[in-house]
C-alpha cells in the first residue's frame, strides 16, 4: 500500500525552480502508484496531493483534472523509459542498431511501473476508452521515433520515413507479443516455439525485415 504523507506547509510566495521540480516529480510518482493500486476512478486529486506531500492548490494549479494528470503520468513514464539515442553506435549496421535500440526500448517498457500502467490501460479501457487510446498512441509514437532515429542515416533526411516503416513492423512483430506475454505473467519458454525469448524474437524480426528488403 502507498503511504500517504502530510503536505508540507507552504511558506507563501512562488516556489524555487528546484522545489517546483521536486513537487512535480513527487506528484507524478504518487499519482502513478495510486492509479496502479486503485485505478483511475478510485483515485482522487486530493489523495494524490496527500500522498505527494503537496498542498491541493499546488496540485490543482498544475493539473485541471484527473485526465490531465493521468496523461502527464504517462508522458513522464514514456519519456523515462526511452533510451538515449546517443547511446547507440552510429557506425554499426542498421540491423545491429535495430537490435540494440529495439531491445532497450522493450526492456524499458517491461519495468514494473510501465508494465503496471499498461495493465491499468487495459482495465480502464471500457470506461475511459478515448483517454486510453490517446496514451497508447503516445507511447507507440515515442517508441517509433526512438527506433527510427536510431536506425535512419543521419546524413540522409529521406531515410527517416523508411526507418519508421521498419520501426513499426519491429514493434508489431516483437514488442507487442512480448509485452502481451509479460502482462499475463507468462515468461518465455524454451520448449514453446511460439513464445521465444526476446532475443529470439528480435533475431526473427530482423531476418524477416532483411528478407523483405527493408533493412539495407
Amino acid at each position: 500500500m502507498l503511504r500517504e504523507r502530510k503536505p508540507a506547509k507552504s511558506r507563501g510566495g512562488r516556489p524555487s525552480l528546484e522545489r517546483a521540480a521536486d513537487n512535480d516529480a513527487r506528484i507524478l510518482s504518487a499519482a502513478a502508484a495510486l492509479f496502479i493500486e486503485r485505478g483511475v476512478d478510485a483515485t482522487s486529486l486530493a489523495a494524490v496531493a496527500t500522498a505527494a506531500a503537496v498542498s491541493k492548490p499546488t496540485l490543482y494549479t498544475r493539473y485541471a483534472d484527473k485526465s490531465a494528470l493521468f496523461v502527464a503520468v504517462i508522458q513522464a513514464n514514456v519519456a523515462a523509459s526511452m533510451p538515449p539515442i546517443k547511446g547507440f553506435a552510429s557506425e554499426a549496421s542498421p540491423e545491429d542498431r535495430l537490435r540494440q535500440v529495439g531491445r532497450a526500448v522493450i526492456n524499458g517498457a517491461m519495468q514494473p511501473v510501465p508494465l503496471g500502467l499498461m495493465r491499468l490501460y487495459i482495465a480502464e479501457a471500457p470506461r475511459h476508452g478515448a483517454l486510453v487510446r490517446q496514451v497508447d498512441r503516445m507511447g507507440r509514437e515515442a517508441a517509433l521515433q526512438t527506433i527510427s532515429r536510431a536506425i535512419a542515416d543521419p546524413d540522409d533526411t529521406g531515410s527517416l520515413d523508411p526507418a519508421r516503416v521498419i520501426a513499426g513492423n519491429f514493434l508489431d512483430m516483437v514488442f507487442v507479443p512480448h509485452q502481451m506475454r509479460a502482462l499475463l505473467g507468462d515468461p518465455p519458454d524454451d520448449a514453446d516455439l511460439l513464445h521465444p525469448t526476446l532475443d529470439e524474437r528480435i533475431d526473427t524480426a530482423v531476418a524477416f525485415l532483411k528478407s523483405a528488403g527493408l533493412l539495407a
